[in-house]
């Protein structure tokens, strides 16, 4: 009888075994939990970072050349931006002229001046791409030629507003004459808003731009 007592005070019996396996299977499950989460976590905020890395490039690529938006004395302007959708979400499109990184100089020879667009456009599967043309020196006809560049793949949506000096208009057309409040001028500040999307993640950008050059076109 003492022998056997010695012998079982040495070893673990079945319920403490099982105990212990329990205590190390939850530990190890909050373990696998938090390294799963923090991993899961980390993951998110990169493709997050990428996303507002390509946004703010975008956005600042639009930007310079809608800080560019040219007008010529006695000249009309050519500056059209029309308000379009896919399904529920913005896909705008604008055609201006402009000066894009050079200086603006109204006296400027046609070939200092590109016509530029931007269009978003979406395929059969809903998948976004923002294009950008450019045609230098700009000639007619209007919102044609050029060539035409892919800028973005993770453009979900894209949404242009206009000033006048009174009101945001979602549209703009320079060369329409039965527009009173945009015919013949460029709009004095464009908002832009972008959202971008990437395996489950997405981010919006905006910004305003107000073209030096249409104080004194209005």
């Amino acid at each position: 009888m003492l022998k056997y007592r010695v012998r079982n005070e040495e070893g673990f019996t079945l319920i403490e075994a099982m105990v212990a396996f329990t205590i190390l299977a939850i530990i190890a499950g909050i373990a696998f939990t938090v390294v799963f989460g923090t991993s899961k976590r980390s993951r998110v905020l990169v493709r997050e970072m990428e996303l507002r890395r390509v946004g703010g490039s975008v956005i600042n690529l639009i930007s310079e050349d809608l800080k560019g938006a040219f007008v010529r004395e006695g000249i009309i302007p050519f500056f059209v931006g029309s308000d379009n959708f896919f399904r529920d979400d913005p896909a705008d499109e604008a055609n201006f002229i402009t000066t894009s990184t050079l200086p603006v100089n109204p006296m400027s020879p046609g070939s200092d001046v590109a016509e530029t667009g931007y269009l978003l456009s979406f395929d059969q599967e809903g998948k976004g791409v923002l294009f950008r043309r450019e045609q230098s020196p700009a000639q007619p006809p209007d919102e044609e030629g050029g060539v035409t560049r892919e800028v973005s793949s993770l453009v979900r949506s894209f949404n242009l507003r206009y000033y006048d000096g009174d009101d945001w208009l979602d549209e703009w057309d320079s060369l329409d004459s039965g527009k009173a409040k945009t015919y013949g001028k460029i709009p004095r500040e464009i908002e832009i808003e972008m959202t971008l999307v990437s395996e489950g993640s997405s981010i919006t950008v905006k910004t305003r731009v107000a073209p030096p050059m249409a104080l004194s076109n209005n």
